[in-house]
């Protein structure tokens, strides 16, 4: 079974070929390939120009899905879209996806997962991860969080595991590029001891989920 990601950055790349690693140890038949993004971008509107790409994921979805559903088809495989909802209606922008993939008629296998409210949900989501990754994390502070709550979820992150918490990292990290090397450590140091089943993110759980089903098929 073959997986086609598309991720909406850099730090998001990065935990996904940690966690795919993880499976592929124990399923030698997968394979996976990961194409990032420099950032989620808007869905361009209905009647615009196609095929001018941008480099943010939203913008060059369709071509994106048009070439590898080209690419894909007849092999046992699947495009997985992973992204933030950010503050968006999580099932209303999954449906408007979708609505992409109908209109440019995407017949291979294709899932949208969508990281609730941001990616470093997911990474919140393993409390012994984070303590193994970060030994003087912040408990208050993660304990305080509400899972996949809509509530500034990186900036939680930051509060947790950064000295001095958010307020001090942005003293310290005021260029974006700076924030961004960041993320993907925070990605690194802490999907390295993440475990599938134990995290308690529902959105990540159902990332898992959506992986499997088609490791079992």
């Amino acid at each position: 079974m073959y997986f086609q990601f598309l991720i909406e950055d850099q730090s998001g790349e990065k935990l996904i070929r940690i966690l795919m690693d993880k499976i592929v140890a124990t399923n030698t038949d997968v394979t996976y390939d990961c194409k990032s993004f420099g950032g989620i971008g808007d869905l361009p509107k209905s009647g615009s120009a196609k095929d001018i790409k941008t480099g943010k994921l939203l913008n060059d979805l369709p071509m994106n899905l048009r070439a590898f559903s080209r690419k894909l088809l007849g092999m046992p495989a699947a495009i997985f879209v992973v992204l933030d909802n950010d503050t968006r209606n999580p099932e209303e922008f999954r449906q408007q996806l979708e609505r992409v993939a109908q209109h440019n008629m995407i017949v291979t296998d294709h899932v949208f997962c969508l990281a609730i409210e941001e990616m470093e949900a997911w990474l919140l989501g393993d409390e012994v991860a984070i303590l193994t990754a970060y030994p003087k994390a912040s408990l208050r502070h993660l304990h305080a969080y509400q899972q996949d709550g809509i509530c500034g979820t990186w900036e939680v992150l930051a509060d947790v595991v950064y000295p001095g918490g958010y307020k001090r990292m942005k003293k310290d990290c005021c260029a974006y590029a700076q924030i961004g090397k960041l993320k993907s450590e925070w990605a690194q140091r802490i999907g390295e001891h993440m475990e599938l089943h134990r995290n308690v993110s529902p959105s990540f759980q159902q990332f898992v989920s959506e992986v499997e089903k088609r490791i079992v098929c």
